[in-house]
């Protein structure tokens, strides 16, 4: 479970990193769903961290910008796409853990997909597969 775990928390990082890129491009209702995402993957990579005593950090940054950053089109795309990969890393996650841990990664990857569904990314049955 610690790598698909050390996966969940690099890819909050990166989460974390596209909403601080896109936020600044959004305005009015996206500029509050945006608020509201950042606040989520705050929260979670807090309870992430709580679980990992023994788990190695490294940094990922940009690891969900896939190009330039310049208009609102472009940020939510960049917020769909990172929502769409953070609900199969948690799929991940479900799949790797059991009791409790199993239900928060699956009830993690529903949210990270309804999120992407409301950046205007495609809906998927299985996250990621």
């Amino acid at each position: 479970m610690n790598d698909a775990l050390t996966a969940a928390i690099i890819g909050e990082q990166a989460a974390l990193y596209a909403y601080g890129v896109a936020g600044p491009h959004l305005a009015d209702a996206d500029r509050d769903m945006a608020l509201g995402g950042l606040a989520a993957h705050r929260a979670r990579i807090l309870i992430l961290r709580e679980r990992a005593d023994d788990v190695t950090e490294p940094g990922a940054a940009g690891g969900y910008l896939t190009g330039p950053v310049e208009t609102p089109e472009q940020a939510r795309a960049l917020l769909a796409g990172a929502e769409a990969r953070l609900a199969a890393t948690y799929a991940d996650l479900a799949g790797a853990s059991s009791g409790a841990d199993r239900t928060e990664g699956v009830l993690t990857a529903c949210e990270c997909s309804a999120r992407a569904i409301g950046w205007g990314g495609p809906p998927e049955a299985f996250p990621g597969r």
